[in-house]
């Protein structure tokens, strides 16, 4: 037994150490409670040690991955001129429709239309994020109304602000959204929603992890569902955020996020 025990304890010191970088949408406690189950499951199936790493903020997170200090990545940050040519690969996302930007206010505010906006104070994510910045300040911009820009540092970061009272309103992720509602029991009206996109997507950098690797990890995460242990974790996962969401992942590719780059190519809002 002994022997047993010291050679599966040798296996395991000998998995490569590979870091995985998830954007920023909550916070840092409730995001590692998300992840840290998943990722136990996707290294102990791929044979390797995925280890969570994140920022402070989703723009620090996003700069760590371009830097390399993250090997995978969930996120859509990457999708941008410049990151694509660094070569990451998508590999996985969320079974899920898709997701929206959203502009909401409270449920009793009487702002009822964008053009009321004007001159308010809105909360958003951070300047990084695509649906939850990108796009509905670029739906501002489309209607010509200029808003005082609040950064809350994470996606329910800024629900925090609209619900303190501090913004009038607030540029978020639809599913985020929803969730935070059902957890804190916050009731909300949607002003603007954006066409629909990809779910945040699981990506890889082969510059730095073996093609094996690559696909052990991409299988690992397609298989938690078929898996008794992987739709464990997927359930908790789902009860611990409030979310209908535990479809787990399925296997994805660039062209999926064709019109991401289509967005950055043709948007108003500046970099």
């Amino acid at each position: 037994m002994f022997g047993a025990l010291l050679l599966a304890n040798m296996a395991q010191a000998q998995s490569p150490i590979f870091y995985f970088s998830v954007l920023n949408q909550r916070s840092a406690t409730l995001t590692a409670q998300q992840w840290n189950p998943i990722l136990a499951y996707v290294s102990k199936k791929a044979n390797v040690d995925l280890k969570l790493k994140i920022a402070k903020t989703a723009p620090e997170t996003t700069a760590l991955t371009a830097r390399g200090e993250a090997q995978f990545a969930y996120t859509n940050h990457l999708f941008t001129p410049d990151r694509v040519k660094l070569g990451w690969r998508v590999i996985a996302r969320p079974d899920t429709d898709g997701i929206r930007g959203l502009i909401v206010v409270k449920q009793d505010s009487p702002i009822q239309k964008l053009a009321a906006l004007e001159g308010q104070a809105v909360a958003f994510p951070s300047e990084e994020a695509f649906v939850g910045y990108k796009l509905t300040m670029n739906a501002l911009l489309h209607k010509g109304v200029n808003v005082s820009a609040l950064f809350a540092g994470n996606q329910e970061g800024a629900i925090g602000l609209l619900k303190s009272g501090k913004a009038a309103a607030a540029g978020v992720n639809e599913d985020v959204m929803e969730a935070f509602s059902k957890r804190e029991s916050f009731n909300y009206r949607v002003l603007w929603v954006s066409e629909s996109f990809n779910d945040l997507a699981i990506m890889a950098n082969p510059n730095f992890v073996p093609e094996s690797t690559i696909r052990a990890v991409q299988q690992a995460f397609v298989g938690m569902r078929n898996d008794a242990e992987g739709k464990r974790i997927l359930a908790q996962v789902a009860a611990l955020l409030k979310t209908d969401q535990s479809g787990g992942f399925v296997m994805a590719s660039d062209p999926e996020y064709e019109n991401y780059r289509r967005f950055h190519r043709e948007k108003l809002l500046k970099d």
